[in-house]
Parts: structure tokens; C-alpha cells; sequence
């Protein structure tokens, strides 16, 4: 049960995300980088992220191809976010942001995250 209500939840979350992403990338682009600038910040995004990857973590342990699968990936992809926030120099942070704020990616995240989303999205309401 609580998988179903995770898959919607995360599923809506990456296609509103990823559609962002992919139709305000010159606004989304600069508040990214903007974000990395100011330590507070990081700090708080990186605690949120640490602490939402560590309950989904530990509410989902299966590593599978299967929506919990993807569900326990995400949950680890921002636990290692949330560390990195926390743990790196600002500057690394900075310029690991940096190397990964071009156009080119933006896009590729942006549909990857779409994907994702219809897949967790689809699973959650019982469409597939």
C-alpha cells in the first residue's frame, strides 16, 4: 500500500519536474547554480534531502527493475545528494553543479525525469 501512494506521490513529483525543467530551463538553469552560492542553503537541501533519502531507504530496501525498485534508487540518489550537500567544501559543490548545468543535460534529466515519472505514475494509479 504505502508503495502505491510513494509511486504516485514521486511519479506526479518527476513529470511536473521534468516538464519544468525541459519548457523554464533558463529559469530553472540560474536558480540551480544561484542555490549552490549560498551555503545556508545547501545545508538545508542538503539535511531535507539526507533525511527524505533515508526514509525511503529504509521503507524501501528492494534493488529490483520494478517501481519499488526505482523508488529505492531515487531514495539512494538523494541520500548521496544530501551527503554531498552536506559533507564537500562549498567550492566542489559549486563546481560539481557547475559541470552538470549545461543545456545538454538539463534536457536529458528532464525527459529521463518524465520517463520515470509515467512509469512510477502509471504503476501508482494502476494504469500499468
Amino acid at each position: 500500500m504505502l508503495e502505491v501512494f510513494i509511486a504516485k506521490l514521486f511519479g506526479l513529483y518527476l513529470i511536473i519536474m521534468g516538464v519544468l525543467v525541459l519548457t523554464k530551463k533558463k529559469s530553472v538553469m540560474p536558480a540551480v547554480m544561484d542555490l549552490v552560492k549560498n551555503r545556508a542553503l545547501t545545508i538545508v537541501l542538503g539535511t531535507l534531502s539526507l533525511v527524505a533519502g533515508l526514509a525511503v531507504v529504509l521503507a524501501f530496501q528492494d534493488v529490483s527493475m520494478t517501481p519499488t525498485g526505482l523508488i529505492s534508487l531515487i531514495g539512494y540518489m538523494m541520500v548521496v545528494e544530501g551527503i554531498i550537500y552536506l559533507a564537500l567544501p562549498v567550492k566542489s559543490v559549486q563546481k560539481m553543479v557547475r559541470s552538470f548545468g549545461n543545456k545538454q543535460w538539463f534536457m536529458v534529466s528532464g525527459i529521463v525525469a518524465v520517463l520515470a515519472g509515467i512509469y512510477l505514475a502509471g504503476f501508482g494509479f494502476g494504469l500499468f
